[in-house]
């Protein structure tokens, strides 16, 4: 197979061009990152409060009702 010479500002070109490309694609995948982190937060916290809400309902459900024992002889 015959190849071309490559001087060595065309090389530099093609290193430069890599360089670039890689730290566009760890831009874009880090960018990623943060917004599902952002998401995943806002989840957590919505649950979280679903969650508090829940607990806080039945505590006030059952302070309204009578209270009921039961005595087994």
């Amino acid at each position: 197979m015959y190849s071309m010479p490559v001087s060595s500002q065309q090389k530099a070109y093609m290193v430069s061009s890599i360089w670039s490309l890689n730290s566009r694609n760890h831009t874009g995948i880090n960018e990623e990152i943060i917004w599902v982190s952002i998401g995943m937060g806002i989840t957590i916290a919505l649950l979280i409060t679903i969650a508090l809400c829940y607990i806080l309902r039945e505590k006030c459900r059952s302070n309204r009702r009578p209270h009921e024992y039961y005595i087994t002889a």
